[in-house]
Parts: structure tokens; sequence; C-alpha cells
């Protein structure tokens, strides 16, 4: 594909970011074959899901390397929100004291830079966005261009196609996760979609689930009324 590496400041080392999902494993293949050390970053919503570091096992063998995880930024935010907490001002309390930064995407790189021993300032984030993603996507890439270099990320895939990344992954060897079996695409979040085929298919990794947000149980709750109302919609 026709990305220039040449425009990046350096082609030694650069981030992936690494969500499991069919793009980031295609950029992640697309950067190998351009640059010597690739280190792939892996944010997560929910720490130490037992399906998603059976994932990150495969893949970690599959690259030979470790996949450095570290929160997503909206995994802090809504622990610090109060979202899916009960009215319980003790665990209020106890979630008020840990004193979690909001942190952002960028904060996340600089720190994959320390853990790796690189310099924040020339290492950029390759992302798989892709001009085929929508209207939307099209028209930013287009106008921003490949690389923004005041947030230090590129797109290496943009001009991928869906089946161009289909036929990256396969000509690998490599598996989707098992996350694309029951959710079509990779674990993000806790809409129904997500929860639903986690309750059922890894009990215990929904109780950790709650363990963190008590309330998501709500939306699983209200989609078993639905179902059975004959009003369901997700």
């Amino acid at each position: 594909m026709s990305f220039n590496y040449n425009e990046l400041p350096q082609k030694e080392a650069a981030l992936c970011s690494f969500s499991m999902g069919k793009d980031s494993i295609a950029t992640y293949l697309e950067l190998r074959d351009h640059i010597e050390n690739v280190v792939p970053v892996y944010l997560y919503g929910i720490p130490d899901l037992e399906f998603v570091e059976d994932n990150l096992l495969y893949y970690e063998q599959k690259m030979g390397r470790h996949i450095i995880r570290l929160p997503q930024p909206k995994f802090y935010a809504m622990l610090n929100d109060l979202q899916y907490q009960p009215p319980d001002e003790a665990r209020h309390e106890v979630i008020r004291g840990w004193q979690l930064d909001n942190h952002t995407h960028e904060d996340c790189r600089v720190a994959a830079c320390e853990v790796e021993g690189l310099d924040p300032d020339t290492t950029y984030m390759g992302i798989g966005l892709k001009y085929a993603d929508s209207i939307q996507r099209r028209t930013s890439l287009a106008r921003n261009g490949l690389i923004t270099y005041s947030l230090r990320k590129f797109y290496p895939i943009a001009e991928y196609s869906k089946q161009d990344v289909l036929d990256k992954i396969s000509k690998s060897g490599w598996k989707l996760p098992s996350d694309y079996r029951y959710f079509k695409d990779s674990f993000d979040g806790l809409q129904i979609r997500y929860l639903g085929p986690i309750k059922k298919n890894f009990p215990r990794d929904y109780q950790k689930i709650l363990e963190w947000f008590p309330l998501a149980e709500c939306e699983v709750l209200r989609y078993e009324r639905s179902l059975k109302n004959g009003t369901a919609t997700t």
C-alpha cells in the first residue's frame, strides 16, 4: 500500500494500537513489514478478563513478544464518574480515594514509550483507520493527512479496503480473536451486544465486569425482559 514511511521521524521503532480488531491486526502486520521494532499496545476496558487474556497470549505467541497492557481512558473516566455504580456511599468513597487520573490516549502513548525505553518525541503510534470506514473518516483523513504530527499518530492502512485487511490477515496465517465469534468485532464497552454474549459464554468474566460496574447488569436485565416482551433491540 502507499503509506510513505519516509515521512515518519524515524523508522526504527513504532507503537501499534492493538485492540485485537481486524484493522489493528492488519496494522501490526503492515508495520512489521516496514519497521524494525513494532510495539503493540492493548488498552483494556476491564482488567484481566480471561477471554481477553487468552487472545492476547495467542497474539504474543505469534509476535514473539509481549503486548503492553494499559487502561483505556474511558475505564478511569467511568469509575471517576461513578457510572454503573450502586447508590452506596461507602463504595463511592473507595473509588474517589483511588484518585484516578483522567488520562488521555496521548498519555497512553507516552507511557508505552516509557515502558519500552523509546523516545516519545520521535516514536509514533500506528492506528488502523481507513478511508473506507465511513464518509466522515475519509473526509478527515483526506483533510488532515495520514500523519498527525501534533499527536504523533499515523494511519498506515488508510488505503486498505475491508478485503485488503482480510487478505493481509489470511496470508499471515493468524486467526481473528474469539470476540468475533460472539460480537462480530472486538470487545469495546458495556453495551448489551457485548454483555449478553459474555454472560452466556464467559460467566467468570461477566462476574469480573460486575465487580467493577455492578449496575451494568441492568443492561442485561432490560434486554432479557424485552426479549420476553418481543421488543428487544441492541
